[in-house]
């Protein structure tokens, strides 16, 4: 075999992992919702047995490609007839943020962020950002990227908390830090049924930004763009009967 027929063959080898890759970045990703049978006590921990009865969702990957990451990110999600809870495990080993106050830009620092979308007929959508000092960033967008004014609208039955293994200053040290948020049913007004049924199906993405000491903007369901508010590349969770924690 001559050296250009090597060349050629990795050249045609690597094209296709590249191809694979973005083929498998295209698909919108799916995660079935598990009913918990109590309600989540928020205080940031992730500590009750139904977050450990229930699915991980696959490791977020890098948004702009959907390429791996070395950021290491876990997420779940859960429901009741109240709320619907978001758990972030973010290892990170110097965690920093600056911001305290409610409705800042907090994705100029360090944060994780859920958007939801339970009607994709209806460009309504929900968005919410925590950084690790517990600082709540909540809007409601009429249409992509077009938000009521921040302050005007903030969840009133809200739940969110964090917890911190480490400090919060940017340095190196920490091991990671985790957040819940439990997100009020009542304030999805566009779902068709609240609460929802096994077998409802609403849109949902789920991000992380990382500054110190790369910056790194994550997802579950890549955008494919320096975007997070691409509505169609949102992932869809799908409601289930199935009750945790497992007896």
């Amino acid at each position: 075999m001559t050296w250009r027929v090597v060349v050629i063959s990795l050249t045609t080898f690597f094209l296709s992992c590249i191809m694979a890759m973005r083929c498998c970045a295209q698909q919108r990703p799916t995660y079935e919702v598990d009913r918990v049978t109590t309600p989540i006590k928020v205080d940031g921990q992730l500590s009750e047995q139904a977050w450990t009865d229930s699915a991980p969702i696959p490791a977020f990957v890098n948004n702009h490609d959907g390429s791996p990451s070395k950021v290491q990110t876990e997420a779940r999600i859960l429901y009741d007839d109240k709320f619907i809870y978001f758990a972030f495990r973010a290892v990170d080993q110097n965690i920093w943020a600056t911001m305290k106050r409610r409705d800042e830009h907090l994705w100029l620092e360090e944060v994780v962020e859920v958007f939801v979308q339970a009607n994709p007929a209806i460009p309504n959508y929900i968005e919410l950002e925590v950084n690790p000092i517990g600082t709540m960033l909540d809007i409601y967008l009429i249409d992509t990227r077009k938000p009521l004014h921040y302050e005007s609208w903030n969840s009133e039955k809200m739940q969110w908390a964090v917890h911190v293994d480490g400090i919060v200053d940017g340095k190196e040290g920490d091991r990671e830090w985790t957040c819940e948020i439990a997100l009020p049913l009542e304030d999805v007004a566009t779902a068709t049924r609240l609460p929802p049924q096994p077998g409802d199906r609403w849109r949902v993405n789920l991000y992380r930004v990382e500054r110190l000491p790369d910056v790194a903007e994550l997802a579950w369901s890549p955008t494919l763009q320096d975007d997070f508010h691409v509505l169609p590349r949102m992932g869809e969770i799908i409601f289930t009967g199935r009750r945790v924690p497992k007896k």
